[in-house]
């Protein structure tokens, strides 16, 4: 019998156990229904769990009764959201995780002091598209898989950048140093959280030290794909949202297993993995 490695960061962080205290406080202090314009983390058992406690994920405002509440969540959203809301007789009630807060301040602050904004990130991720909108869309968004596709005759002479704050410090360099030869002032910003820097420097280190890893988190997160993506690059690593993926097999031969989990990811998710592995595994270190 072998050795579980469990990662002392994994799972919540600061913003998403914030969004849900928020969430929660707004369901038992308020009669009137509660919503949330998209996911408020990117977990569908946490997501599932709110349904249950009436707080209805909404996909456009269009859904949201007048008189109600809205909850904004941890990723943010954009001015025209707030005012969208109030207008159609909502009670907004703000959940953006304060990071991403300063992000936004940030953008908006660089863009008064004639800068051409760029935010480094996902273009699809509500983040992202938050802060853009926080600056009225006048912003480059560079993909850092993609970041060649940027389109350098778009470049100006005084760039201010800030990124996603879910990027890896090598995401943003790599986009940085493509940038700097393309213009004549660049202001960096780096605005990944700090939790984000030490659940990937602790799955770098932990995936180094075992035989398999398995990274608890929702398929939709995307700092939980940046975990796989880190723990890959040193041992064979799964992806998992619950213990009913894991398959056996994974663990032939394989005497330390390494548990590691996104910053959506609830202590009861971890918890059941860890105790699932139990069956093969006699003793849990926390690393």
């Amino acid at each position: 019998m072998g050795n579980i490695m469990i990662g002392k960061k994994a799972g919540f962080c600061f913003g998403v156990e914030r969004a849900l205290e928020i969430a929660l406080a707004s369901r038992s202090h308020h009669r009137q229904p509660v919503y949330i314009l998209g996911p408020l983390i990117h977990n569908p058992r946490v997501i599932a769990d709110l349904e249950s406690r009436g707080i209805k994920t909404i996909s456009a405002l269009e859904e949201a009764e007048s008189g109600g509440i809205l909850l904004i969540r941890s990723h943010g959203a954009g001015p025209q959201i707030f005012m969208d809301a109030e207008e159609r007789g909502l009670k907004v009630i703000d959940a953006t995780c304060p990071f991403v807060k300063q992000e936004q301040k940030l953008a908006q602050g660089l863009r008064r002091d004639g800068y051409q904004v760029v935010v480094v990130g996902d273009p699809l991720h509500p983040e992202v598209q938050a802060v853009v909108d926080t600056v009225d869309g006048e912003a480059i968004v560079v993909n850092p898989s993609a970041p060649e596709e940027v389109h350098r005759g778009s470049i100006k002479a005084k760039l201010g950048l800030v990124c996603q704050t879910t990027l890896s410090q090598q995401q943003l360099a790599l986009v940085v140093n493509l940038l700097l030869p393309l213009t004549k002032e660049l202001k960096v910003f780096n605005t990944i959280c700090h939790a984000t820097r030490e659940r990937q420097t602790e799955a770098a280190d932990l995936a180094q030290k075992v035989d398999i890893l398995l990274v608890i988190g929702g398929k939709n997160s995307a700092n939980t794909r940046k975990l796989v993506e880190i723990g890959s690059s040193f041992t064979p690593t799964y992806h998992i949202e619950s213990k009913a993926e894991i398959n056996p097999k994974w663990l032939e031969d394989k005497r330390i297993v390494g548990v590691s989990a996104g910053a959506s990811t609830p202590q009861d998710q971890i918890d059941e993995v860890a105790s699932w592995l139990e069956q093969y595994y006699n003793i849990i270190q926390e690393v």
